[in-house]
């Protein structure tokens, strides 16, 4: 299983012309791009304990609220939790999905009240997400800041055409792991 997700993860940072290091809101950028529809990233003061991350999907936009109190490492990897949740729901998109519980929708209804009570319904139906999907999402957002701290600390490929094609003979790849 993590090969195949390492597999579809070089595929969707090549496909979303993604190369290192790791700019999350280039990632965010390209992503939007290709759904026809923007990411917006907005650092909340969510409620602890509790969820350190949300993806709500507008008619126009996609809004991904990260917490605000927290390390940029950590919120980088809610955002890409949030992205791959973005990721995946493109490919799941005609799923039916459960109805979420009253009081779910109410508690977050209390902590964002400016969030309509049927697009907070439309969002914690995500919440239910079987634990394999859950774990393939948080696992896929580890490997690439696993990547993106790997290749920090790599030389940037040379300008020259010539070094980079003895470069790659030599096997000394570059792109993601």
């Amino acid at each position: 299983m993590e090969r195949d997700l390492h597999r579809r993860l070089r595929r969707e940072l090549r496909d979303l012309g993604v190369q290192p290091p790791l700019d999350v809101k280039e990632l965010c950028r390209a992503l939007g791009e290709r759904r026809g529809r923007p990411i917006v990233l907005r650092p909340f003061p969510l409620e602890r304990p509790g969820p350190s991350g949300l993806w709500v999907d507008t008619p126009q936009m996609d809004v991904v609220l990260y917490q605000q109190e927290t390390t940029p490492l950590h919120q980088d990897h809610i955002i890409l939790h949030e992205v791959f949740h973005i990721i995946v729901a493109e490919d799941e998109r005609a799923e039916e999905e459960e109805e979420a519980p009253d009081d779910f929708v109410e508690g977050w209804a209390t902590m964002i009240p400016v969030l309509d009570p049927a697009l907070i319904r439309r969002v914690a139906r995500r919440c239910s997400y079987d634990d394999g999907e859950e774990c393939a999402v948080e696992l896929a957002a580890t490997i690439i800041l696993e990547w993106s701290s790997v290749l920090d600390h790599v030389a940037p490929m040379p300008e020259d055409p010539t070094v980079q094609r003895v470069q790659a003979a030599l096997g000394d790849r570059r792109g993601w792991l």
